[in-house]
């Protein structure tokens, strides 16, 4: 029986728009590498912030973790700046994230038939500032700063499941990432629903559910409230 959902918010809740992109080129233009395109910038500043949390070793928040990518960057671009100060103009674009123009009504729907709460990597202050702003009311709230540790390890999926006091199919994982948000919860046994915005393939992955945005949610839990399998 469906006793928890568990969002993702980045992506599945409120969109992240182009403000990293347009970050990395206010950064670039600061730094004086216009000869630097901006997206793919920022495409290596992913790849990097993957590998800074992926990596062995004590926890680093998310913050933390932006001034190690930043640091890197600019060596390996062979820029000469204030990475730490630098920072803060991609910083500063966290807490502005807006909700999708479903999300809120989705929520409104779903949130007297099923608790609801939030599972993403983040840190906790701009999150919270970014659901208040938005006027989204979700009970409980896990992020890899209050966890200690990032998506995919079965570790972040495992401490939600422990505080919620439920099993693993009792709970349905919803969000945009097949890594983070299907393949991780179903390692441990938690389905994932993959909402695919996109429309993009889901290549090895297979998620329990796939839907185009959190609409196609509803009927879902409906069912599964019903008595569906999960």
């Amino acid at each position: 029986m469906l006793q928890a959902v568990i969002f993702d918010v980045y992506g599945t809740l409120l969109c992240t728009g182009t403000g990293s992109v347009d970050a990395a080129a206010e950064i670039l233009q600061k730094c004086g590498r216009t000869d630097i395109e901006p997206k793919a910038f920022y495409a290596r500043w992913k790849e990097l912030h993957r590998q800074h949390m992926d990596k062995p070793g004590p926890f680093r928040n998310e913050e933390a973790i932006y001034h190690l990518d930043l640091h890197r960057l600019y060596q390996e671009y062979g820029i000469a700046g204030d990475a730490d100060g630098d920072v803060e103009i991609m910083l500063a674009t966290l807490g502005t994230r807006t909700p999708y123009p479903e999300t809120k009504d989705v929520l409104e729907a779903l949130q007297d038939r099923v608790p609801l709460c939030i599972g993403s990597i983040t840190d906790d202050e701009p999150l919270r500032r970014d659901l208040a702003r938005s006027g989204l009311e979700i009970g409980k709230i896990y992020t890899s700063e209050g966890l200690r540790c990032y998506k995919p390890a079965p570790a972040f999926y495992k401490s939600i499941l422990r505080e919620l006091g439920i099993q693993p199919q009792e709970a349905l994982f919803v969000g945009d990432s097949l890594l983070n948000d299907v393949a991780g919860p179903q390692a441990v046994g938690i389905p994932g629903c993959w909402v695919n915005r996109k429309g993009a393939a889901s290549q090895s992955v297979l998620p329990a559910y796939t839907v185009a945005d959190l609409r196609g949610l509803v009927p879902i839990i409906g069912s599964l409230l019903e008595g569906a399998r999960l």
